[in-house]
Protein backbone atom coordinates (compact mmCIF):
# COMPACT_ATOMS: atom_id res chain seq x y z
CA UNK A 1 0.00 0.00 0.00
CA UNK A 2 1.38 3.33 -1.14
CA UNK A 3 0.21 7.40 -0.46
CA UNK A 4 1.52 9.50 1.64
CA UNK A 5 0.59 7.94 5.42
CA UNK A 6 3.33 4.88 4.04
CA UNK A 7 5.73 7.81 3.70
CA UNK A 8 4.76 10.41 6.28
CA UNK A 9 4.70 8.76 9.55
CA UNK A 10 3.73 12.51 11.14
CA UNK A 11 1.09 12.35 8.35
CA UNK A 12 -0.75 8.97 9.19
CA UNK A 13 -0.56 9.69 12.78
CA UNK A 14 -2.79 12.65 12.26
CA UNK A 15 -4.87 10.65 10.03
CA UNK A 16 -5.73 8.20 13.09
CA UNK A 17 -6.46 11.03 15.52
CA UNK A 18 -8.93 12.46 13.11
CA UNK A 19 -10.67 9.29 12.10
CA UNK A 20 -14.25 8.38 13.69
CA UNK A 21 -15.14 5.01 13.99
CA UNK A 22 -18.53 3.90 12.05
CA UNK A 23 -20.51 3.28 14.97
CA UNK A 24 -19.91 7.12 16.01
CA UNK A 25 -21.17 8.70 12.66
CA UNK A 26 -24.52 9.69 11.75
CA UNK A 27 -24.75 10.60 8.04
CA UNK A 28 -21.54 10.72 7.92
CA UNK A 29 -20.83 13.47 11.25
CA UNK A 30 -19.24 12.43 14.18
CA UNK A 31 -22.34 12.17 16.93
CA UNK A 32 -19.90 14.45 19.45
CA UNK A 33 -20.22 16.91 16.99
CA UNK A 34 -24.04 17.27 16.59
CA UNK A 35 -25.17 18.93 19.79
CA UNK A 36 -23.34 21.68 19.67
CA UNK A 37 -24.11 22.36 15.69
CA UNK A 38 -27.73 21.92 16.92
CA UNK A 39 -27.25 24.12 19.55
CA UNK A 40 -26.02 27.26 17.10
CA UNK A 41 -28.64 26.39 14.33
CA UNK A 42 -31.40 26.80 17.47
CA UNK A 43 -29.87 30.03 19.07
CA UNK A 44 -29.52 31.41 14.97
CA UNK A 45 -33.11 30.73 13.91
CA UNK A 46 -34.35 32.02 17.98
CA UNK A 47 -32.12 35.57 17.62
CA UNK A 48 -33.22 35.50 13.73
CA UNK A 49 -36.78 34.57 13.48
CA UNK A 50 -38.04 33.93 16.89
CA UNK A 51 -36.90 37.30 18.62
CA UNK A 52 -39.07 39.56 15.93
CA UNK A 53 -41.69 37.73 15.93
CA UNK A 54 -42.36 37.72 19.64
CA UNK A 55 -41.74 41.57 19.11
CA UNK A 56 -44.25 42.09 16.95
CA UNK A 57 -46.57 39.89 18.93
CA UNK A 58 -46.28 42.40 22.19
CA UNK A 59 -46.45 45.86 20.66
CA UNK A 60 -46.52 48.83 22.33
CA UNK A 61 -50.41 49.62 21.74
CA UNK A 62 -50.74 53.49 22.05
CA UNK A 63 -46.95 55.00 22.28
CA UNK A 64 -46.32 58.33 23.40
CA UNK A 65 -45.05 60.48 20.70
CA UNK A 66 -43.39 63.95 20.84
CA UNK A 67 -45.50 66.80 22.23
CA UNK A 68 -47.65 64.04 23.97
CA UNK A 69 -49.20 65.43 27.21
CA UNK A 70 -51.42 63.44 30.02
CA UNK A 71 -54.07 65.17 31.60
CA UNK A 72 -55.23 63.30 35.29
CA UNK A 73 -58.22 65.74 36.50
CA UNK A 74 -57.01 68.95 36.50
CA UNK A 75 -52.98 67.80 36.86
CA UNK A 76 -50.89 67.11 33.50
CA UNK A 77 -47.83 65.63 33.09
CA UNK A 78 -45.22 64.46 30.08
CA UNK A 79 -44.73 60.97 29.41
CA UNK A 80 -41.56 59.93 28.24
CA UNK A 81 -41.32 59.36 24.40
CA UNK A 82 -41.93 56.07 23.53
CA UNK A 83 -43.93 54.77 26.54
CA UNK A 84 -47.04 52.97 26.69
CA UNK A 85 -49.77 54.89 27.68
CA UNK A 86 -51.83 52.07 29.55
CA UNK A 87 -54.27 54.03 31.47
CA UNK A 88 -55.64 57.72 30.66
CA UNK A 89 -56.11 60.38 28.30
CA UNK A 90 -54.15 62.82 26.05
CA UNK A 91 -54.35 66.14 26.76
CA UNK A 92 -56.89 67.40 24.22
CA UNK A 93 -59.08 64.74 23.97
CA UNK A 94 -61.68 64.10 26.69
CA UNK A 95 -64.01 61.53 27.39
CA UNK A 96 -67.58 61.75 26.37
CA UNK A 97 -68.08 63.75 29.59
CA UNK A 98 -65.27 66.30 28.93
CA UNK A 99 -63.43 65.43 31.37
CA UNK A 100 -60.49 63.52 32.06
CA UNK A 101 -60.09 60.68 34.55
CA UNK A 102 -57.91 61.23 38.25
CA UNK A 103 -55.48 58.33 37.35
CA UNK A 104 -53.09 57.91 34.34
CA UNK A 105 -50.34 54.76 33.73
CA UNK A 106 -47.57 54.82 31.51
CA UNK A 107 -45.03 51.87 31.22
CA UNK A 108 -41.77 52.51 30.28
CA UNK A 109 -38.34 50.03 29.59
CA UNK A 110 -39.57 48.08 32.54
CA UNK A 111 -41.03 50.69 34.56
CA UNK A 112 -44.54 51.54 35.57
CA UNK A 113 -45.17 55.52 35.83
CA UNK A 114 -48.95 56.05 37.78
CA UNK A 115 -49.99 59.74 38.90
CA UNK A 116 -53.32 59.77 41.07
CA UNK A 117 -55.23 62.82 41.66
CA UNK A 118 -57.83 63.61 44.41
CA UNK A 119 -59.23 66.78 46.48
CA UNK A 120 -56.84 66.90 49.43
CA UNK A 121 -56.09 70.34 51.34
CA UNK A 122 -53.01 68.95 53.45
CA UNK A 123 -49.13 69.44 52.65
CA UNK A 124 -47.61 67.24 50.63
CA UNK A 125 -46.02 66.06 53.60
CA UNK A 126 -49.29 64.77 54.98
CA UNK A 127 -50.41 63.79 51.89
CA UNK A 128 -47.17 61.33 52.00
CA UNK A 129 -47.76 60.03 55.65
CA UNK A 130 -51.14 59.03 54.06
CA UNK A 131 -50.29 57.14 51.36
CA UNK A 132 -47.73 55.23 53.64
CA UNK A 133 -50.54 54.86 55.70
CA UNK A 134 -52.88 54.04 53.51
CA UNK A 135 -50.39 51.12 52.01
CA UNK A 136 -49.22 49.52 55.21
CA UNK A 137 -53.09 48.68 56.11
CA UNK A 138 -53.48 47.00 53.24
CA UNK A 139 -50.57 44.91 52.54
CA UNK A 140 -50.62 41.02 53.49
CA UNK A 141 -48.26 38.78 53.78
CA UNK A 142 -45.53 41.22 53.33
CA UNK A 143 -47.13 42.68 50.22
CA UNK A 144 -46.91 46.22 49.34
CA UNK A 145 -44.13 48.53 49.79
CA UNK A 146 -41.97 50.02 52.14
CA UNK A 147 -40.98 53.45 52.47
CA UNK A 148 -36.95 53.75 53.47
CA UNK A 149 -35.27 57.02 54.86
CA UNK A 150 -36.60 60.71 55.11
CA UNK A 151 -39.31 61.63 52.47
CA UNK A 152 -36.99 64.66 50.36
CA UNK A 153 -38.47 67.50 48.83
CA UNK A 154 -38.96 67.92 45.24
CA UNK A 155 -39.36 70.73 42.80
CA UNK A 156 -41.27 70.49 39.53
CA UNK A 157 -40.69 72.73 36.24
CA UNK A 158 -43.20 75.89 37.85
CA UNK A 159 -41.16 75.50 40.89
CA UNK A 160 -43.74 73.93 42.69
CA UNK A 161 -42.42 72.07 46.04
CA UNK A 162 -43.46 68.55 46.98
CA UNK A 163 -42.34 65.26 48.70
CA UNK A 164 -40.83 62.29 47.48
CA UNK A 165 -39.33 58.92 49.28
CA UNK A 166 -37.79 55.73 47.83
CA UNK A 167 -39.64 52.50 48.57
CA UNK A 168 -39.41 48.72 48.28
CA UNK A 169 -41.65 45.80 47.68
CA UNK A 170 -40.83 41.56 47.40
CA UNK A 171 -39.95 42.47 43.87
CA UNK A 172 -39.66 45.68 42.80
CA UNK A 173 -38.13 49.07 43.76
CA UNK A 174 -39.85 52.66 43.12
CA UNK A 175 -40.22 56.28 44.19
CA UNK A 176 -43.40 57.38 46.06
CA UNK A 177 -43.73 61.35 45.52
CA UNK A 178 -46.96 63.89 46.61
CA UNK A 179 -48.16 67.59 45.64
CA UNK A 180 -50.79 69.58 46.54
CA UNK A 181 -51.80 72.06 43.93
CA UNK A 182 -54.41 74.37 45.08
CA UNK A 183 -56.97 71.69 47.18
CA UNK A 184 -55.82 69.36 44.66
CA UNK A 185 -53.34 66.11 46.34
CA UNK A 186 -51.42 64.53 43.66
CA UNK A 187 -49.71 60.74 44.11
CA UNK A 188 -47.01 59.64 41.87
CA UNK A 189 -45.84 55.93 42.32
CA UNK A 190 -42.75 54.68 39.83
CA UNK A 191 -41.60 51.55 40.31
CA UNK A 192 -39.76 49.43 38.60
CA UNK A 193 -36.73 46.74 38.47
CA UNK A 194 -33.87 46.73 41.08
CA UNK A 195 -31.78 47.51 37.94
CA UNK A 196 -32.38 50.52 36.14
CA UNK A 197 -30.51 52.13 33.00
CA UNK A 198 -29.14 55.49 33.91
CA UNK A 199 -31.33 56.70 30.98
CA UNK A 200 -34.27 55.49 32.22
CA UNK A 201 -34.38 56.66 35.34
CA UNK A 202 -33.25 60.19 34.03
CA UNK A 203 -36.89 59.32 31.93
CA UNK A 204 -38.73 58.24 35.22
CA UNK A 205 -37.40 61.58 37.12
CA UNK A 206 -38.17 64.37 34.19
CA UNK A 207 -41.94 62.32 34.23
CA UNK A 208 -42.09 63.42 37.92
CA UNK A 209 -41.07 67.20 37.53
CA UNK A 210 -43.32 67.85 34.91
CA UNK A 211 -46.35 67.34 36.65
CA UNK A 212 -48.03 69.84 36.95
CA UNK A 213 -51.45 71.90 37.63
CA UNK A 214 -53.41 72.31 33.69
CA UNK A 215 -52.27 75.97 32.30
CA UNK A 216 -55.63 78.10 31.50
CA UNK A 217 -56.66 77.17 28.31
CA UNK A 218 -54.33 73.58 27.97
CA UNK A 219 -57.73 70.93 28.96
CA UNK A 220 -60.15 71.46 26.24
Amino acid sequence: MSGVYVSDPSGFDRWREDWVPADRRLFGLDRRTLLPAAVVAVLFVFTVWVMPAINRAVPVTDPVRAGDVIQVGDVEFVPAVGANIATGLRQGRPDVGNSYPKIAVVTYQGTTFKVRTDDYDGTPAQLLEQIKKNNEGTRVDGGGFRVNGEPVTIVNADGDKGVAAHYDSASAVGLVAAFVFDGTGVEIEAVGPETLADSVGEEVAAMVQSVQPVSAGSGS
